[in-house]
C-alpha cells in the first residue's frame, strides 16, 4: 500500500466520524495521544494482573474460572421479581370494588364513632343528674346553723303566696260537680237496693242541658248518639267489638246526617223565596230547595255536568246522600235517565241485597271512573261515584269539603267494612280512618288546645272513645266531664280498660288493634276524687264504690284499697267517724250510722275494712291510730300487741299533759273494758304481758308520785323483783316466760327500785343516827336489821341482773353496783 492509498482511507475514515452537531471537534497533538495511549496501557495491564491472580487462586481449589463468569452471566433476577400472570394498567372492576369497600368501611367507622359519642354523651348526662340529685338531698338534709353562729347576718323577711301551714289538697265540689255527684249517688243507691238502673250517658246527658254551655251539650250528645247500640255483655271485650261492629261507623253516619239535615232545614227557611219549597216535606223536596239556594246564581253551574231546569243532577243526588237518604238519590237518578249501571247499583244497596253478585258492575264503573271520572270538572259527580263505589281513599274532594264534619262524613261512607274484599286495592277501612285522625294529622291539625270539642267530637265519632276522654281530662274545665263520661260508659261495658289498675292512664295491650287505646278508669276516678275527699268525703266513697269490681295485682278490691288509702293518710276521730259510725252503748263493739254502711252489697263489711285499715297503719308505724281502728274491727288480740308495745315504750316517763303516755291511759281503760267482756279468745302470754305492763306503769306512777311503800307493794305483789337473794332465781324463772316487751322495760323497773331501796336506806340510817342522840331509849338492833334487810334486798337486785339471760346495759349494771356500795 503506498502513501496515496493511506492518505485516502485516513481521510475516509475522518470523514466517517464527523458528527452533525454544533460541538466542536477535539484535535489532539502527538504528546497527548502518546499519553492516552500510556495510561491505557497501564489500566489494561493492572486490570489483567489481577484476573490472573484470580486464576491463580481460585484454580488452586479446583475453580475454573471461565465457566463460573459464564454461569454467572447466564442468571438473571428479572423473573424472579415480576409478577407471573400480567396485569393490565385499567382494573375497573377491582377498583369499583375496592371504592365500595372502603366507602362502606368508611360508613361502619363513622357510625361507631357517633354511637359511641352519643352513649358517651347520654352517660355524662345520667351523671350529672344523678350527682345533682344526690347534692339536692344532701343540701335538703342539711341543718339550718344555729343563731349564734353568724350574729352579724340580718335577716331579711321575703313575702311568699304558700300558707304558713299548708293543708292538703282539697277543695269544695262546684255546682256542676254537685249535680254529678247526686246522679252518681242516686245510681248507686239503685244498684244496692237492685232496682231498674238508668243509662247514665242518656242521664247525663239530659243534665248538660242545665249547665249552660253549647259545647258540653254538643260533646253529650255526640257520645249518647254514638252509645245508643246493642248492649254489650262484660264477658266481651269493647275495643275488639268496636272495631268489627258496623253499627259504630252506621251511627257516626247517621249523626253527621242528621246534623247536615237540620243545617239544610236552616238554610231553606232563610231563603224561602229563594227554595220556593212545596210538596211533602220530604227529603226529596229539602234537598231540591237547597240546591236551588246554592245555585241559584248561573255561574254556580259552570263546569258542573246534568243540568236540568237550572238545577245540576249531581248536586241533588249527592245533598241526598248527604242527608242519608238513598232513596231520594235513586229517584233524583231515575227522572235524569243516566247512569242505569249506578242507579241498577244504588238499588242493590238500598234493599240491602247481598246474594246478587256486584261485582261485574262495580268493576265497570271503577272502570269508568279511573278513565273518565278523575279528570271530571264535576266534583259532585265525582264524590258521589266515590262514595257509593267505596274506592279512592286519597282524593280528598276538596271542592266539597267545607267543614270538619264534610270531611269526616265522606270518609265514614268510603269505608270498606268487608275486610275479606283484598283484590280492592285502594280502600279504606275502620282502623285506617282512626290511625288518620289520631296518628297523622293529631291535634295540632285539630287545633285542639283551643277547639277541644271539637277534637272530641271527631275521636268519639270515630270510635276512639279513651283517647277523646283522656285528652278531655287534660283541661280543669272538662275534667269533670271527661271522667263521668268514662263512668257512664263503663257501666254500659263499652270502655276499654286495661288489664292492671296499675297502667298508665292511656295505655295498649299487646293484642290491641292499632291505634286503639285504653283507659285506666280506676286513675281516672281516683285523679278526681283526692281533689274533694277530705272535705266531701260522703261523695269520694260513692265514686270509690264505682270501682268495687276492679282487683289490684294483688286480687285485693280497689275500692277497699282507696278507702283504706283515705283513712290511712286521715286516721283522726272525725274521719273514722263519719266513715264507721258511733259505738252503740248499749251494744259495745256495736257501730251504728257511717258512710259505709250504706254499701250493704259487698263482699265485706266495715269491720273488715276497719281491721284492713288498722293492718296497713300498723305497718306505717302509727300504733295509735291502729289501735284505734283495732277496737272498731273488734280485733282486741292486735289492739293488745300494739298496746303493749307503746306502753313499754313510756311506761317509765313522767306523765305529762298532753303526751303519749297520757293517751295511752284511755286506750289501758278501753281495753280494760272490754277484756271484762271477752278473754276467751285471746293468747295468754299477750294478757300476761298486757296486766304485767299495767301493773309497772301503775307503779311508775306511784315512784312519780313520791309513794315509794307503795310502789314497793305493787312490784312485790307481782313477783318481778326479788326481795331477797332467794327469790332471785323465781324471778328470773317468770321473766323468762314473759314478752319481749316486759324485758325492754326490766332495766328501768330495776333503776327505780333500787332507788327506793337506796333512798329507804338513807331515811332509815339517818334516823338511826337521830336515834342515837336524842332518843337514848331506842333499840340500835332493830334499826341495823331493818339496813340488814335493804342491803340484801340492794345485793338481791344485782344479783338478778347478773343472772337474767338478757344483756342489760352497762350504765345500769354500773348504778345499781354503785348504789349497793353505797349501802356498805
Amino acid at each position: 500500500m503506498d502513501l496515496v492509498e493511506l492518505l485516502q482511507q485516513a481521510q475516509r475514515l475522518t470523514n466517517e466520524t464527523k458528527m452533525d452537531t454544533e460541538m466542536p471537534r477535539v484535535e489532539r497533538t502527538i504528546s497527548q495521544v502518546l499519553q492516552a495511549t500510556q495510561e491505557l496501557h497501564s489500566r489494561v495491564t493492572q486490570t489483567g494482573t489481577n484476573d490472573l491472580q484470580a486464576h491463580i487462586l481460585l484454580g488452586s481449589k479446583g475453580v475454573d474460572l471461565p465457566i463460573l463468569s459464564q454461569k454467572l452471566e447466564s442468571l438473571s433476577a428479572r423473573k424472579s421479581f415480576e409478577p407471573l400472570d400480567p396485569v393490565t394498567d385499567t382494573d375497573v372492576q377491582g377498583y369499583l370494588k375496592n371504592e365500595r369497600e372502603n366507602a362502606i368501611l368508611s360508613v361502619i367507622e363513622e357510625t361507631n364513632r357517633s354511637i359511641f359519642e352519643a352513649v358517651e354523651r347520654q352517660k355524662w348526662r345520667c351523671v350529672y343528674a344523678e350527682w345533682g340529685e344526690e347534692k339536692e338531698v344532701l343540701l335538703n338534709a342539711l341543718v339550718g346553723p344555729r343563731p349564734g353562729i353568724f350574729p352579724e347576718l340580718q335577716r331579711q323577711t321575703v313575702r311568699t303566696t304558700m300558707a304558713d301551714n299548708p293543708q292538703p289538697y282539697s277543695r269544695l265540689l262546684d255546682d256542676i260537680q254537685k249535680q254529678y255527684a247526686e246522679r252518681i249517688k242516686a245510681y248507686n243507691e239503685a244498684n244496692i237496693q237492685g232496682t231498674h238502673r238508668e243509662n247514665l250517658v242518656a242521664t247525663f246527658a239530659k243534665l248538660s242541658e242545665k249547665f249552660d254551655d253549647e259545647h258540653v251539650q254538643e260533646m253529650w250528645g255526640v257520645l249518647e248518639y254514638m252509645a245508643d247500640v246493642t248492649p254489650m255483655v262484660r264477658s266481651t271485650d269493647p275495643i275488639h267489638t268496636r272495631q268489627t261492629a258496623p253499627q259504630f261507623v252506621q251511627q257516626a253516619r247517621t249523626y253527621l246526617e242528621r246534623r247536615y239535615k237540620t243545617y239544610m232545614n236552616s238554610v231553606v227557611q232563610k231563603n224561602l223565596l229563594v227554595a220556593a219549597r212545596g210538596g211533602v216535606p220530604n227529603t226529596y223536596n229539602l234537598v231540591s230547595s237547597y240546591v236551588g239556594v246554592n245555585f241559584y246564581q248561573p255561574r254556580s253551574l259552570v263546569g258542573l255536568e246534568d243540568i236540568s231546569e237550572g238545577k245540576p243532577l249531581w248536586p241533588l243526588i249527592y245533598y241526598s246522600l248527604r242527608s242519608g237518604d238513598l232513596g231520594a238519590a235513586i229517584q233524583f237518578l231515575k227522572e235524569a235517565g243516566v247512569c242505569p249501571d249506578l242507579l241498577k247499583l244504588m238499588m242493590l244497596q238500598k234493599r240491602g241485597d247481598t246474594e246478587t253478585p256486584t261485582s261485574k258492575i262495580e268493576t265497570s264503573l271503577k272502570l269508568d271512573y279511573n278513565n273518565k271520572l278523575r279528570i271530571c270538572n264535576d266534583p259532585y259527580k265525582k264524590a258521589v261515584f266515590a262514595i257509593v263505589l267505596t274506592c279512592d281513599p286519597h282524593d280528598g274532594h276538596v271542592e266539597l269539603m267545607r267543614t270538619i264534619d264534610d270531611f269526616l262524613w265522606l270518609q265514614l261512607s268510603i269505608l270498606r267494612l268487608n275486610e275479606n274484599r283484598h283484590y280492592d286495592i285502594e280502600q279504606l277501612t275502620y282502623p285506617g280512618l282512626q290511625s288518620l285522625i289520631l296518628d297523622k294529622y293529631g291535634e295540632n291539625y285539630f287545633n285542639a288546645r283551643e277547639k277541644a270539642p271539637l277534637y272530641f267530637q271527631v275521636l268519639a265519632l270515630t270510635g276512639q272513645f279513651e283517647s277523646a276522654i283522656e285528652f278531655l281530662s287534660r283541661t280543669e274545665a272538662n275534667r269533670a266531664h271527661a271522667v263521668h263520661m268514662a263512668i257512664a260508659l263503663n257501666e254500659l261495658c263499652m270502655l276499654g280498660t286495661p288489664s292492671s289498675v296499675q297502667a298508665p292512664l292511656l295505655s295498649c295491650e299487646p293484642d290491641d288493634p292499632a291505634p286503639m287505646k285504653r283507659l285506666n278508669l280506676v286513675r281516672l276516678i281516683v285523679m278526681y276524687a283526692k281533689c274533694f275527699e277530705l272535705t266531701d268525703t260522703a261523695q269520694a266513697l260513692q265514686y270509690y264504690y264505682l270501682l268495687r269490681n276492679f282487683k289490684d295485682p294483688k286480687g285485693g278490691n280497689v275500692m277497699l284499697n282507696c278507702v283504706c288509702d283515705l283513712l290511712v293518710e286521715n286516721s283522726d276521730d272525725q274521719m273514722l267517724a263519719l266513715v264507721f259510725g258511733h259505738e252503740d252503748q248499749t251494744d259495745p263493739g256495736h257501730l251504728f250510722g257511717g258512710i259505709f254502711s250504706e254499701f250493704t252489697n259487698l263482699d265485706c263489711d266495715q269491720y273488715t275494712l276497719a281491721g284492713k285499715v288498722g293492718d296497713e297503719l300498723a305497718e306505717r308505724s302509727n300504733f295509735e291510730s291502729a289501735i284505734r281502728l283495732y277496737f272498731i274491727a273488734g280485733q282486741l288480740d292486735k289492739a293488745l300487741r300494739l298496746a303493749c308495745s307503746l306502753i313499754s315504750q313510756v311506761v317509765h316517763q313522767q306523765q305529762r299533759p298532753g303526751s303519749l303516755r297520757e293517751r295511752l291511759c284511755d286506750v289501758i281503760t278501753r281495753l280494760d273494758r272490754a277484756l271484762a267482756v271477752r278473754k276467751t279468745d285471746l293468747e295468754s302470754h299477750i294478757l300476761t304481758t298486757y296486766t304485767m305492763l299495767t301493773q309497772l306503769m301503775r307503779f311508775f306512777n306511784l315512784v312519780h308520785a313520791g309513794q315509794p311503800r307503795l310502789a314497793s307493794d305493787v312490784l312485790a305483789k307481782n313477783r318481778l323483783i326479788p326481795a331477797n337473794t332467794a327469790e332471785v332465781d323465781e324471778c328470773v324463772g317468770n321473766l323468762k316466760r314473759m314478752g319481749p316487751d316486759i324485758i325492754r322495760v326490766l332495766p328501768d323497773v330495776m333503776l327505780a327500785a333500787m332507788d327506793i331501796i337506796y333512798d329507804e336506806y338513807v331515811k332509815t340510817k339517818g334516823n338511826a343516827r337521830q336515834a342515837s342522840e336524842y332518843e337514848e331509849e331506842a333499840s340500835n338492833e332493830a334499826l341495823e336489821a331493818i339496813l340488814r334487810h335493804l342491803r340484801g334486798r340492794a345485793k338481791a337486785l344485782t344479783n338478778m341482773a347478773a343472772s337474767v339471760p338478757y344483756r342489760m346495759p352497762n350504765q345500769t349494771n354500773q348504778r345499781l353496783v354503785q348504789l349497793e356500795i353505797l349501802m356498805h
